[in-house]
């Protein structure tokens, strides 16, 4: 089972946070209150750009995703980028998108995860291949060994976060289940969402 995984091909992204002093996107002409659209050509490595969608009209400092980019040429362009060049050229296509009021209200604040830099990621999620879905999805709902695999990599909907906490809770109910512990597991299953599983 170790093998599979480690044979399953990763992508990597690279994502860049801004903080503002308002959300000035609310107060646009045209306000933006939650989205992600892909910043298109004339701003060639942002990828997504992405307004959050709580806090609407909050006051007080606020911040968005300036780039999601899992573009494998620019995500290997980030990596070799410092993170105080990566920042600026994020924020200069900011202002190329919004006008002086975002370099007017960038607070000097950001925060970039390039998730291959980080040892303990190395990368941003797992693509596998429709044959590799097909033949190790039944596989990480089994126990092997005592071990119980999770991560969003063993999720039927890969590559989310919510893939991940999914699969946290799979792997919890079959750990509870292995230890003879049908009540709690029942009782995972009914509080934490994944009521499509039978016990």
């Amino acid at each position: 089972m170790m093998e599979a995984i480690s044979t399953l091909p990763y992508t990597s992204a690279c994502k860049v946070a801004l903080e503002f002093e308002t959300r000035f996107w609310e107060h646009l002409d045209q306000p933006i209150y939650g989205s992600c659209y892909i910043a298109g050509p004339d701003y060639p490595g942002i990828g997504s750009v992405c307004y959050p969608s709580y806090n609407i009209n909050g006051t007080g400092p606020g911040a968005l995703l300036g780039s999601y980019i899992s573009n494998p040429e620019w995500t290997e362009k980030w990596m070799a980028m410092n993170e105080n060049e990566h920042v600026q050229y994020v924020l200069d296509a900011m202002v190329g998108i919004h006008g002086s009021v975002a370099q007017n209200q960038y607070t000097g604040r950001s925060s970039r995860v390039c998730q291959a830099l980080d040892p303990l990621e190395g990368a941003s999620w797992a693509d596998p291949t429709v044959g590799q879905h097909q033949l190790y999805l039944p596989e990480y709902f089994k126990t092997h060994n005592n071990m119980i695999f999770i991560g969003e990599h063993t999720s039927y909907t890969h590559a989310w976060i919510a893939s991940a906490l999914e699969s946290g809770i799979r792997g919890s109910v079959q750990l509870l289940l292995e230890l003879g512990l049908v009540d709690e597991a029942k009782a995972t299953v009914e509080k934490w969402m994944a009521r499509w599983v039978e016990v």
